[in-house]
């Protein structure tokens, strides 16, 4: 489907190893929509057209035989190509077909809802144990179970290891794959999703802390005549009661007596000159910290991740034109923002963005975080 000069999307789908979508059904295709998150797995939609006429209306639409490329448990792989340069915008797994009929208003519809290649992670509870492997470990050899299905690990090794003894204790699972490994991303103020590409048909699982450094995205530009390429407004907000820090204490086996465990702030890398919980340290939301059965630097690390995840006081969304852009805007990452003035110019994290392609257009709508305001860099990436 060719969106624009320069612009084109791609989409594979089969049973088992997916292929490029036979004519009579991409000529089909009319939209497509992915949704990417670092707090939920990313989804997708296919919207296709349905429609009947002439003899052929007392039967199903000719769409409806045809999709045995798309149906549940099949692979689709969408790639969206700007310029010469591909990105795999979503690699997931069907999970559910809908069909709407046509009125007189609006032509007959055939949706595809999939979700990206987690889901195969959260199928089965398992009772397991974890016996000697710290937590990056754990994530190691869960991940290793899925190799067979092009899924890679990145793991980043936490700051605060803890080597489980077995003489003293054996880490247990209780849930799904996927859902220990989010707690165990929980515990460090990590996250955990997966990422498709760089290639059709592999991805890659990301547990580690955010990325809140490196390259940035280029710019997302406001009211700047000609150069803009956000559509309609800009929206951010500040919540000033949302940052908060954790007070407790923890009795530390090995030691054999209690500590105190408190924080003070978050400790990630700044985005803001002006943190929120700077400016209302006074009014900080304490939470008690209640984890037991683990060491005082575990205890520490824990509490400090609670307060680094609710760092992020000053919240942004909005919609960009995907022409104007000139590249594709991924959550996860860095981005740049200009035109809206000190207080809101500057780095900002991506936490979701939602693709919307179709034939001649493609836009998107984004959601971004960070720890307050005012920039901290004198300019962006354009």
């Amino acid at each position: 489907m060719i969106l624009d000069l320069g612009v084109h999307v791609t989409v594979l789908a089969g049973p088992t190893v997916p292929v490029p979508l036979p004519p009579h059904l991409a000529t089909r295709l009319r939209t497509i929509t992915v949704t990417e998150s670092d707090g939920s797995r990313s989804a997708f939609t296919l919207t296709l057209d349905a429609g009947r006429s002439g003899p052929t209306q007392a039967f199903d639409s000719p769409v409806v035989g045809a999709l045995t490329p798309l149906r549940s448990n099949a692979r689709v792989v969408v790639v969206l190509t700007v310029g010469v340069v591909p990105h795999v915008l979503a690699d997931g797994i069907v999970t559910e077909t809908e069909l709407v009929p046509g009125t007189q208003d609006d032509a007959a519809e055939l949706r595809v809802t999939g979700q990206d290649l987690s889901l195969l992670l959260d199928r089965h509870e398992r009772s397991a144990e974890h016996v000697g492997l710290e937590d990056s470990l754990q994530v190691r050899a869960i991940a290793a179970r899925y190799a067979l299905h092009g899924l890679v690990a990145l793991v980043v090794p936490p700051l605060d290891v803890d080597p489980p003894l077995p003489i003293e204790r054996t880490p247990t699972q209780q849930g799904t794959d996927w859902e220990h490994l989010q707690l165990l991303a929980t515990r460090h103020g990590y996250v955990c999703y997966v990422v498709p590409g760089p290639a059709p048909g592999t991805s890659t699982l990301y547990w580690g802390p955010p990325i809140r450094q490196g390259l940035p995205q280029p710019a997302l530009s406001v009211d700047l005549g000609p150069v803009t390429n956000v559509t309609g407004q800009l929206r951010f907000r500040e919540d000033v009661l949302g940052p908060e820090v954790q007070e407790g204490q923890v009795k530390d086996a090995r030691l054999g007596t209690t500590l105190p465990v408190r924080t003070v702030g978050a400790l990630r890398l700044p985005l803001a000159a002006v943190p929120t919980s700077v400016m209302h340290q006074q009014n900080l939301r304490v939470r008690q910290f209640r984890d037991s059965g683990v060491g005082a630097v575990a205890a520490y690390a824990r509490a400090q991740a609670a307060t680094d995840r609710a760092g992020d006081a000053v919240h942004c969304d909005g919609s960009l034109d995907g022409a104007a852009y000139g590249a594709v805007l991924r959550p996860r990452a860095l981005v740049g923002v200009r035109g809206a003035g000190w207080s809101n110019d500057g780095l900002w994290y991506v936490r979701r963005v939602t693709h919307h392609v179709g034939r001649g257009a493609y836009g998107a709508d984004f959601s971004l975080a960070r720890d307050g305001l005012g920039s901290t860099v004198p300019v962006v990436r354009v």
